[in-house]
């Protein structure tokens, strides 16, 4: 019990490992990088927390409203006075997607929105379906919008380890677009620390803590989760970034 308040009483900012304006482009473990979607849902639960606006575009169908529900508590922000400045935007198919992208660059400026995140950007691209010029174009698309969309707002986006040989050709045209591009990694199979490596070769370790669940948000998440996220708590960024030699 000890632990867990402790993460309440510690100042957490993750922001300062995102860009306040550009592309972050996040990518980790987990299916198309849901192991770290904890940072971006910290991040967007710090802006909600001070009343900013997030757009949250998930293209992974994993969206899952009771992941918000401890880290707003844990910043002192009402559940619903917080859900109620998080703009959710689903796509169930490549091109719902890609409209999703194109609109936000309009939807952000009339919300006045603090921050973007796509999650699981590139998963609909690896449809057998989905031609590869086609798949190309559509991703060229979005990320011109993304990075007109990133000069006022900040933007995340993210992904897995590559999954396959197109996967890893689509990650090169997202590399070309990205401002920032960091790599997570577990340092322990009990993964609780997370190494976060940028294109500087520089790494950040981040402690954590597996997330406590309430009886509330156990039963939400019966009627809400398509499948298992990973849950975690962010207790500490160690100040010491390392740089390799």
């Amino acid at each position: 019990m000890r632990d867990i308040e402790a993460i309440k009483e510690i100042s957490i900012s993750p922001e300062h490992l995102i860009m306040k304006k550009g592309i972050t482009w996040l990518e980790g473990p987990g299916y198309f990088g849901k192991e770290m979607s904890f940072l971006a849902r910290e991040t967007a639960a710090s802006l909600l927390s001070r009343s900013n606006t997030v757009h949250w575009i998930d293209g992974a169908h994993r969206f899952d409203p009771s992941t918000f529900f401890e880290p707003l508590r844990n910043r002192n922000c009402g559940l619903e006075e917080g859900l109620r400045r998080l703009y959710i935007g689903r796509g169930f198919t490549l091109h719902q997607l890609h409209a999703l992208i194109l609109r936000a660059h309009q939807e952000t400026m009339l919300t006045k929105a603090s921050l973007v995140v796509v999650d699981g950007l590139l998963a609909m691209f690896l449809d057998d379906q989905i031609k590869r010029y086609e798949g190309r174009t559509i991703l060229r698309h979005c990320l011109h919008s993304l990075q007109k969309l990133s000069k006022h707002c900040t933007v995340i986006i993210l992904d897995g380890y590559a999954k396959s040989r197109l996967h890893q050709q689509l990650k090169h045209t997202v590399k070309l677009h990205a401002d920032r591009h960091l790599q997570g990694s577990w340092q322990t199979a009990r993964k609780n620390i997370l190494i976060l490596r940028s294109t500087t070769d520089s790494q950040t370790l981040l402690r954590l803590l597996p997330k406590t669940k309430d009886e509330s948000q156990s039963r939400l998440e019966g009627f809400t989760s398509t499948g298992r996220v990973a849950q975690h708590q962010l207790l500490s960024i160690d100040v010491q970034s390392t740089q390799k030699e």
